[in-house]
């Protein structure tokens, strides 16, 4: 009798713990579908917009693994504890509308960051700018005759040591607040649509490179015109300088 009691009040918590769960857990939505041709990706989030995810067929999300998906209807099947759950593409978007509430864009927008390996591209991107300026400043000794390549590894050096100081993780939630805050819900999930492609991705993993090329390009310029902006400004304080020296002349002595 006792053994019997405790299987059935083991049960019946077992039961009240479940439902008490089901009922607190966020419901799936499926916001977007990446058709690559070969394969296909299927963003979904959880309706209160704290967690979003890329998956496909196979994979799961909160414990809801993707099973099927319907092209025509484009509805998405998945399992979840042996029993069938839907979710209409369509649904979603009539219930989030264009902008989108502010946790499901920045839901959204953490989901860019993830995609974009933002951590990873920002060191990259620093390498990059920091090989630009050496590369700068030895053309600039060389101009003027000879290179101190000690000067140069030092710089780069005190650089280095600068970067490797920040924390990028609250830049990383700084990011996507503003994105959040920028983008509408449709057009995050566009920006998500292209990073998860071969070309979005090729994009984030060349973008270091494609700067450090643009500031080589850049930095001529630029030099110049400071070059140029420097010597207005010393014909500028010339002048000044002229002007109140004849205004003191001119002025007569007490």
């Amino acid at each position: 009798m006792k053994t019997l009691f405790r299987t059935t009040l083991a049960l019946l918590l077992s039961l009240n713990l479940a439902s008490a769960q089901s009922e607190d857990a966020p419901s799936l939505l499926l916001r977007g579908v990446l058709d690559l041709g070969t394969s296909q990706s299927f963003s979904l989030s959880t309706d209160d917009g704290v967690a979003s995810k890329w998956v496909k067929i196979g994979q799961t999300f909160k414990e809801h693994k993707v099973v099927a998906f319907d092209s025509t209807t484009q509805v998405l099947t998945l399992e979840h504890n042996g029993e069938t759950v839907t979710l209409s593409l369509a649904a979603a978007q009539e219930g989030s509308g264009e902008a989108g509430d502010m946790a499901s864009r920045l839901a959204e927008a953490k989901n860019i960051m993830e995609l974009m390996n933002f951590e990873d591209m920002m060191d990259k991107t620093i390498q990059a700018q920091m090989k630009a300026m050496s590369d700068m400043m030895r053309k600039q000794m060389s101009a003027g005759g000879q290179v101190d390549e000690e000067l140069v590894a030092f710089q780069s050096k005190a650089m280095a040591e600068m970067f490797d100081e920040i924390d990028w993780e609250p830049i990383k939630e700084g990011m996507s607040q503003a994105y959040a805050e920028v983008f509408t819900q449709d057009e995050l999930g566009s920006i998500s649509n292209f990073y998860a492609t071969p070309a979005g991705q090729a994009t984030l993993v060349k973008q270091p490179e494609l700067q450090e090329k643009t500031m080589k390009l850049m930095m001529p310029a630029v030099m110049g015109a400071a070059q140029g902006m420097q010597k207005k400004m010393m014909t500028f304080r010339r002048e000044r300088a002229a002007a109140k020296k004849a205004e003191a002349a001119t002025e007569p002595a007490e």
